[in-house]
């Protein structure tokens, strides 16, 4: 089936024809309507987009240098497959800067800024109650998000937001992590305690540990590409890298 994509039809109207057309699909493989392994081509994305190839040569150049495609011949790429080493990589970045991101917000978040972490906190735990693993997902995105923002430190968001898309769509494995709803939960409020009572050694401690525990649990359900199952059809449980 061919691919599809969202809202190109105000492509040509777009200031910078580049910036949209990697917008569009980094969202596509984000989404996973790519999926790890499969090629993507330049002529062919250019004709799908009713673009030129010099902006999809150029958003393909950047998708690579983050990681989330990689050349496979000329002027063809594929979405990135994740190794383990990879993961093991990923998530001991992810565990210092993510950790960093929490001791910032302890030293600085506000009044409003700890009502909305308390809001996520309540919101997980709706839908942990509702076994609604998808937007479980979504709202652990948004925490990370809030810790970044909070950190006021361009450069770390940058970094928390490349290394989750990797962690987000460039997964061979279709993940099941049992159990890891209820344990996130307790972890996130755990963190968002110890970011309101301004005890940055903790949150940053904390929010460390829980980085390593995706890690293990990840780890663990961990397959070789051979055995990959496609991602197409997974379940809502599937989706939860917590």
């Amino acid at each position: 089936m061919e691919k599809t994509f969202e809202r190109v039809q105000t492509l040509e109207e777009h200031v910078s024809k580049s910036e949209r057309v990697y917008d569009i699909l980094r969202e596509s493989i984000v989404k996973r309507r790519f999926v790890a392994g499969e090629k993507l081509v330049e002529r062919d994305l250019a004709r799908k987009l009713k673009v030129s190839k010099t902006p999809v040569r150029e958003a393909l150049s950047r998708l690579e240098r983050e990681g989330l495609i990689e050349g496979s011949s000329y002027r063809s790429f594929s979405v990135t497959q994740l190794s383990e080493r990879d993961i093991v990589e990923i998530y001991d970045i992810r565990e210092i800067a993510n950790g960093l991101a929490a001791r910032c917000a302890a030293n600085k978040a506000d009044k409003k800024q700890i009502e909305q972490l308390y809001s996520i906190i309540q919101s997980f735990r709706d839908h942990v109650k509702r076994n609604d693993l998808r937007s479980y997902n979504s709202l652990d995105i948004e925490f990370h998000n809030l810790l970044g923002a909070i950190s006021e430190n361009k450069r770390l968001r940058e970094i928390m937001q490349l290394l989750r898309n990797q962690t987000r769509v460039l997964m061979t494995t279709s993940v099941t992590l049992l159990g890891r709803a209820e344990a996130s939960l307790s972890e996130h409020t755990k963190i968002v305690d110890a970011i309101a009572s301004q005890e940055a050694d903790l949150a940053e401690r904390l929010t460390r540990e829980h980085i390593r525990n995706v890690k293990r649990a990840v780890l663990g359900t961990f397959k070789k590409p051979s055995e990959v199952q496609p991602i197409i059809g997974r379940s809502k449980e599937s989706q939860a890298l917590l």
